[in-house]
């Protein structure tokens, strides 16, 4: 009796020595309430300001090009006209080139200035969940979609937050 009391016991014991205790928290709404989030995103839209400017300039050079080669059609040779098509041709490829590099350069700059924030947020939620002894915290963010039920459970989205306050 006493043996089968103490196997019961340890069946018991290492039963919930093994209970894995699950939280969830919505990354995303706390990313966005982030000020270096928010911060990063200014920088960012000042950087892709700058780029459409320039993009526009040079399209409008494009267009002011073509305007010409029409109004002087008739008057000019078609060597010229071939010319300047050329010209024009090369024009476009090259506002073509700067915004495929602009775009490659604004992701990379994305990438540069988020990374910090999701590893401050990242730390935060290791902390909060280290904390309160969670073994597992998954992402409730819809964008996500790694969480497809939850009722109830652990939100410890106000821990973090608090976290990131200090």
């Amino acid at each position: 009796m006493k043996k089968y009391a103490l196997i019961a016991a340890l069946l018991v014991a290492s039963a919930s020595s093994a209970q894995s205790i699950v939280a969830h928290v919505n990354v995303d709404s706390l990313l966005v309430q982030m000020p270096e989030y928010k911060l990063a995103q200014e920088a960012l839209q000042a950087e892709q300001a700058k780029f459409e400017s320039e993009a526009k300039e040079m399209n409008a050079e494009l267009e002011k090009g073509a305007q010409a080669l029409q109004a002087n059609a008739a008057t000019w040779t078609e060597l010229r006209q071939r010319q300047e098509q050329t010209r024009l041709q090369e024009m476009y490829n090259n506002i073509q080139e700067y915004m495929q590099q602009a775009q490659s350069q604004l992701q990379q700059k994305e990438v540069e200035l988020i990374t910090p924030v999701l590893e401050k947020l990242q730390a935060a939620i290791n902390a909060v969940a280290e904390t309160k002894k969670f073994s597992y915290v998954l992402d409730a963010s819809q964008s996500k979609g790694q969480v497809v039920y939850a009722k109830g459970g652990i939100n410890i989205g106000g821990d973090v937050r608090a976290y990131l306050a200090k």
